[in-house]
């Protein structure tokens, strides 16, 4: 008897977005999809296309998250977080 494979469907992964990540969670900035002015406060913020962002606490019911972004703290609304795509996760620093 041969044993039958079925294809698996091709699935699209689309990019994790930085709400997503986990207390203790590296990230690396991969788009910011806001407009002007909030793009230009993230950019002051050290939060830009390369930046790599670790997550330090997130806020119980949906509330704010803390980040480390390079030397810098930052406190950002779910809102906010989910227009930061990233290109990948880990658990370790890079």
């Amino acid at each position: 008897m041969h044993a039958s494979i079925t294809a698996m469907p091709h699935q699209t992964q689309l990019p994790q977005t930085l709400e997503k990540l986990a207390n203790g969670e590296f990230g690396c900035v991969m788009a910011i999809n806001v407009d002007g002015q909030l793009k230009k406060r993230f950019f002051a913020l050290g939060l830009k296309e390369g930046a790599r962002v670790r997550v330090l606490r997130k806020a119980k019911f949906g509330g704010p998250m803390h980040l480390r972004v390079g030397t810098s703290e930052v406190i950002l609304r779910l809102k906010e977080a989910s227009c930061i795509c990233l290109a990948a996760s880990q658990t370790a620093p890079l």
